[in-house]
């Protein structure tokens, strides 16, 4: 067991990268020693699979993932395609995912490093469009205001719908949804005049009307883009991803050593725990549960099941007997798969697809997607910095299934904050947090010190000299402890009665604070660095993901 306690943070600075290993090779760390790494890591895999062992499995999957990849991206954009498909398999395939959402900056970045190691290594870059996990919300953070006063309106891109994965989700406001880039654009314009959307929503439009789903009109959308600016990748859904025989066949076996999976999972959560010293059963994961009931014990297993007609994502629970595995939700869905060890790995492919065809959706979390992409697929898999934290848990889980070291992955991430100064001349330097800070300094010293907030003393009225004379006596006088209590309520009693002097410039200084916090409120706002990547202007952009120089 071996968890690194190496973690990786987003830069502060705007513009700032994390990509590790670096693009180009240093004396550290270089892709090319990373694929050659991992490489050597998955041919010292014994295990098999059915009647497979894995890297024949491997090689059967990358054939099948290459050229159902390049089947999906033509439909919808130029793709050429390798005459030596052999050739092709057998180059490193380097591989990434996000969501189909209007992910930020930073996470894009991953797309361009993705491409740049493919160009590196001679590969193949690949990204999944995960567009199994949930569609959450239609409407994004848009900043509005000054640096004085602005603050964030949720802008919607569809209109509200029961909650349910990406690949089950339609345009539900055809209006709603083509006016999102005009409605930002408006909206953004005193901060960012040139911002993107406006010029590339029509193409999210065009693909979502083309594909009948709105999580693939923002990825091809995206990706179309990408391909104009001169990136060549290969995008998959991972929904038709499962669908692979291939993948298919790794997934039966997963689930045919359920119990083994189960207790994986939750072992290595606890191991997790114990080496990162973190408390509570929830983090960094729940545990897998058990439940009971008259057919017996079911032991929850890390995918999602819903179906077509109730299409809510729901907990998946196994219960297996000798020849069979039951799958549930506990709810409303409950399918017999002919799944164990001993079975023949056609008859788990075919049971899957029937479930598939019968509109019964098994679609894996990431840890499973991540380990299936890893071990059958990536010589790289490039993951953000929340990823590749849940991945230490991933890596574990498949030393305790395979009794050996998974491949290692890349991590890429970066910061990229609206380019307000544009619009705003002096908000890169202006600093309302050190002003407020000196400003409460200031009233605070008001408060104790209201001496060095008077007129020179020989200017003072006789009374207010004899204050100050008095409280910087008892200054002066030493905290015994017979004089330490009456010491304290002199020079507290002579603030109070010079406080009368100084309410004036108190006033004052109090009057500088809610315009202060308002502004440093406002550049919060004005400075995250989670907004919709299409936000920025083209060329901020290019620059950033390292396809112009500044």
């Amino acid at each position: 067991m071996s968890f690194s306690r190496r973690s990786h943070r987003a830069p502060a600075e705007s513009g700032g990268r994390l990509i590790d290993p670096p693009v180009v090779a240093s004396d550290n760390a270089s892709i090319e020693d990373l694929v050659d790494n991992n490489r050597l890591l998955r041919a010292a895999f014994t295990t098999r699979i059915g009647d497979l062992r894995l890297w024949e499995l491997v090689a059967a999957t990358r054939r099948e993932v290459l050229t159902v990849a390049a089947e999906y991206t033509g439909s919808y954009r130029d793709v050429i395609r390798p005459d030596d498909v052999a050739d092709w398999i057998s180059r490193p395939v380097i591989m990434g995912g996000h969501q189909p959402e209007l992910f930020h900056a930073g996470v894009w970045l991953k797309n361009a490093a993705l491409d740049a190691y493919a160009r590196q290594v001679r590969g193949t870059a690949l990204n999944l469009v995960v567009d199994t996990d949930r569609c959450a919300s239609t409407t994004v953070p848009v900043p509005v205001g000054t640096p004085r006063a602005a603050h964030v309106e949720r802008v919607a891109f569809d209109a509200a719908a029961p909650e349910t994965a990406w690949e089950e989700r339609g345009v539900v406001d055809a209006e709603c949804f083509e006016s999102f880039g005009d409605r930002v654009a408006d909206l953004l314009r005193p901060i960012v005049p040139e911002s993107l959307v406006r010029r590339w929503w029509p193409l999210a439009v065009e693909r979502a009307h083309e594909s009948h789903r709105l999580g693939l009109g923002l990825a091809q959308g995206r990706h179309i883009l990408e391909e104009r600016w001169g990136l060549d990748t290969l995008e998959l859904p991972l929904s038709e991803f499962v669908r692979l025989p291939t993948v298919m066949v790794f997934t039966g076996w997963l689930l045919a050593h359920a119990r083994q999976l189960h207790e994986a999972c939750n072992d290595a959560l606890a191991a997790y725990r114990r080496a990162h010293r973190v408390r509570g059963r929830g983090r960094p994961l729940p545990d897998l549960a058990v439940r009971h009931d008259p057919s017996g014990e079911w032991l929850e297993v890390p995918w999602w099941l819903w179906s077509r007609d109730e299409p809510r994502r729901r907990r998946v629970f196994a219960c297996a007997s000798p020849q069979a595995l039951s799958l549930s939700d506990l709810e409303t869905i409950r399918v017999e798969l002919p799944i164990a060890a001993d079975t023949p790995p056609e008859r788990w492919v075919d049971a899957l697809t029937r479930m598939e065809e019968h509109g019964v959706r098994l679609r894996p979390r990431a840890l499973v997607t991540t380990l299936i992409s890893r071990l059958l697929v990536a010589d790289v898999f490039v993951h953000g910095i929340g990823g590749a934290a849940y991945d230490r848990i991933t890596d574990e889980v498949v030393r305790r299934l395979t009794g050996c070291d998974p491949p290692r992955h890349a991590v890429v991430s970066g910061t990229l904050r609206l380019p307000v100064e544009r619009s705003f001349p002096g908000f890169d330097v202006d600093d309302p947090a050190g002003r407020l800070a000196a400003a409460r300094r200031e009233l605070r010293d008001i408060e104790f010190h209201p001496e060095r907030h008077l007129v020179p003393l020989g200017e003072q009225p006789e009374t207010v000299r004899e204050l100050v004379t008095e409280k910087l006596r008892w200054i002066a006088t030493p905290p015994t402890p017979a004089l330490a209590r009456r010491r304290c309520h002199a020079i507290r009693s002579a603030n109070a009665r010079l406080a009368a002097h100084t309410a004036a410039s108190q006033r004052a200084v109090a009057a500088r604070l809610e315009p202060l916090a308002g502004a440093v409120r406002a550049r919060e706002v004005l400075e995250a660095r989670d907004y919709p990547w299409c936000f920025f202007p083209e060329k901020t952009l290019k620059t950033f993901l390292l396809l112009e120089t500044p």
